[in-house]
């Protein structure tokens, strides 16, 4: 098992109850493949950096977990095709 973090955007277009859905979704996907989250922290809605899809704000979620090396590939295919994530990004946590 390795440490990682991970920061996602998520489109604030959506409901409040989508958008806690697919929080959920990123959480179980992580249980699922017999991962541990340590921390789960939204930071809620906040100006992008730039545009993406024509949208100025994002609600932006950061996890820290633990799982196996091949996991962080099957969850960045995961962010690309979800409807709702506009962005994701995970990286290796140095020991």
């Amino acid at each position: 098992m390795r440490k990682y973090e991970t920061i996602f955007i998520l489109d604030c277009g959506i409901e409040e109850e989508a958008r806690n859905g697919l929080v959920t979704k990123v959480k179980s996907l992580i249980e699922e493949h017999n991962g541990k989250i340590e921390t789960l922290d939204e930071w809620g809605t906040k100006r992008l950096a730039y545009p993406i899809d024509y949208k100025k704000d994002g609600y932006y979620v950061f996890v820290e977990f633990e799982a196996e090396p091949e996991f962080p590939i099957e969850l960045e295919r995961i962010y690309r095709i979800t409807e709702g994530i506009l962005k994701g990004l995970i990286v290796k946590k140095e020991d």
